[in-house]
């Protein structure tokens, strides 16, 4: 009997232990908030931070969903960059990253990581094909210095928007004007 016991208490303690948060990945989605929110004194960069994330994913960090949400968060973050006119991204895959980690830690139960899920792929595709899924990315015009929606797909149900937590397409469109289309020879 005294071995069964010592049994359970061993499976607990390796199950408490792969179930554990890791704390860097937690120290690092604060820090990226605290810069987020502009607050001075940050010890790193926005860069800094999103390969730190790397290199601990690439160490297997990332366990509970809560570990994945940290590391999305951080990733969705990679700077960005202005060539001409259009702001650009050097990260656009940690973007893709972002968008697959979320959706892991939303399907694992952690419900806040649903509007990550949804903000990640609309960076993602911004950046990278001229459109967003959702509705949850905008930029600044540069030449009228007004908040805009990068043109959203609509073939996407107000339904699965609101799984996400992202408003109904007519409630964004009301809020944030949309930037004009591309067509296919890349004239407005």
């Amino acid at each position: 009997m005294r071995y069964f016991h010592l049994l359970i208490l061993f499976c607990l303690c390796a199950v408490s232990q792969t179930f554990s948060q890791n704390t860097e990945l937690r120290k690092l989605r604060e820090e990226d908030q605290a810069a987020q929110r502009g607050a001075a004194n940050i010890p790193r960069s926005d860069n800094d931070r999103a390969k730190l994330v790397l290199q601990l994913l690439a160490q297997g960090a990332a366990k509970t969903p809560e570990d994945k949400f940290n590391a999305a968060l951080v990733l969705e973050h990679t700077p960005l960059t202005f060539c001409g006119e259009r702001m650009i991204s050097y990260g656009s895959y940690n973007y893709l990253l972002a968008h697959y980690l979320a959706k892991e830690a939303f399907e694992g139960g952690f419900k806040d990581a649903g509007i990550l899920v949804a903000a990640a792929i609309d960076r993602y595709l911004s950046f990278t094909e001229g459109h967003q899924k959702y509705g949850t990315n905008r930029i600044i015009n540069q030449k009228t210095g007004a908040e805009e929606l990068v043109p959203i797909d609509r073939d996407v149900p107000d339904s699965e928007r609101a799984k996400y937590g992202v408003p109904p397409l007519a409630q964004l469109l009301k809020m944030y004007p949309e930037q004009k289309r591309e067509n296919s020879t890349g004239k407005k």
